[in-house]
């Protein structure tokens, strides 16, 4: 049994029926918001991201204002003023450059996605991270960005490939305007009474 399900069980039988009716009120809004689609290509080579860095006072990632940019100059126009500020889900699919060594046979099996690059060109988690980066904004480099902050991302899937048209794609799936009733229930939004 899903330990989730059986956790929700033994919650229900303690509540009382006005609150057994707010949690399926909250559930049924919650179930029926609608969800937003949005797709695009970085059409780069995938680079993970760099550790961090000191330099004097100031702590900076090498590279982040490079791919920031790029993302500001060439996607960010292309998406029409887009900025998610709801919970998300992302599917990321890295294309990874095909090595020039690759024979004829290895290049059609990579192109088929069966051959993948599993040696250690890039950390999945270091690749995520530089296009998490490049989609949230950042003042001090006047980086707009499309996404408030990543933390609203639920879930993330995230694949490497072989391809000889290195790229990235991305898949973001954002729900659509919250009621502000299940805002403050869902901890989505400060409650103005509460001392601060």
């Amino acid at each position: 049994m899903d330990l989730n399900a059986k956790n929700t069980s033994e919650i229900l039988m303690t509540l009382n029926n006005k609150t057994k009716d707010l949690v399926a009120t909250c559930a049924s809004i919650f179930t029926s918001i609608k969800w937003k689609h949005v797709s695009f290509v970085i059409p780069t080579a995938p680079e993970p991201s760099h550790r961090p860095r000191l330099c004097g006072y100031r702590v900076y990632v090498p590279g982040a204002a490079k791919h920031a940019a790029y993302f500001n100059k060439f996607i960010l126009p292309k998406l029409n003023g887009l900025f998610i500020d709801t919970p998300c889900k992302m599917k990321i699919d890295f294309y990874m450059e095909t090595p020039k060594s690759f024979t004829k046979t290895q290049k059609c099996l990579a192109e088929m996605k069966i051959l993948r690059p599993c040696t250690n060109i890039g950390d999945v988690d270091n690749l995520c991270k530089t296009t998490m980066d490049m989609i949230q904004p950042n003042e001090k480099r006047g980086h707009v960005g499309i996404m408030e902050n990543d933390c609203l991302v639920l879930e993330i899937h995230a694949s490497k490939y072989y391809s000889m048209t290195a790229r990235t794609e991305v898949s973001i799936h954002y729900m659509d305007k919250i009621p502000d009733t299940v805002k403050k229930i869902f901890k989505l939004q400060r409650d103005e009474s509460s001392p601060k």
